[in-house]
């Protein structure tokens, strides 16, 4: 059986805010995207769900875009690399393991999740996640909020940096 090494990806204003008008977009910067492109870069596959599949720009992607959302439309239509699942996060993953072959039972399929608070939130609570990069910007906040407690309490800080304004924290499951 194949080895999926699962992690996230997640921006938050200071009050947990994951949105500004509707899109992560507004609490970005540009070293966290950078830092987002350097993720990417590392990953076989993307996830998101169907709500970042609506709000966010994901018309073209590096790596294969598997969307989970309870949507019979195509949200997606002009990414020819992605597909669309009505699944639950586990059988998704599940699904990742059957369609990724990597070259040795050793080296995992690094899957990247790229979703919303409610589908990350789900995958965690089903402890599918291994790694959680968190970013907080701690001078803008928006809609959307989440706890950053909640979120981030079944896994161990390993490092934190703060850049202009952007606290950049790696977190990794706890054992």
């Amino acid at each position: 059986m194949n080895l999926v090494k699962v992690s996230a990806n997640l921006i938050v204003g200071s009050d947990g805010s994951t949105s500004i008008n509707g899109s992560s977009m507004g609490l970005s910067n540009d070293e966290d995207r950078r830092r987002f492109q350097q993720l990417r870069q590392k990953s076989d596959l993307i996830v998101i769900g169907g709500n970042t599949a609506r709000r966010e720009p994901y018309k073209r992607t590096p790596v294969p875009l598997y969307i989970l959302t309870h949507s019979k439309i195509k949200l997606q239509p002009k990414n020819q690399l992605a597909k669309q699942f009505q699944l639950t996060p586990s059988e998704l993953i599940a699904e990742v393991a059957k369609d990724f072959k990597s070259n040795s039972e050793q080296v995992p399929i690094n899957v990247l999740i790229e979703s919303g608070p409610k589908l990350l939130l789900a995958m965690i609570k089903e402890s599918l996640v291994d790694e959680l990069y968190l970013t907080v910007s701690l001078s803008k906040v928006g809609d959307n909020r989440i706890s950053i407690e909640e979120l981030t309490k079944s896994f161990k800080l390993i490092n934190k940096e703060i850049a202009e304004q952007y606290e950049f924290r790696h977190y990794k499951k706890l054992s």
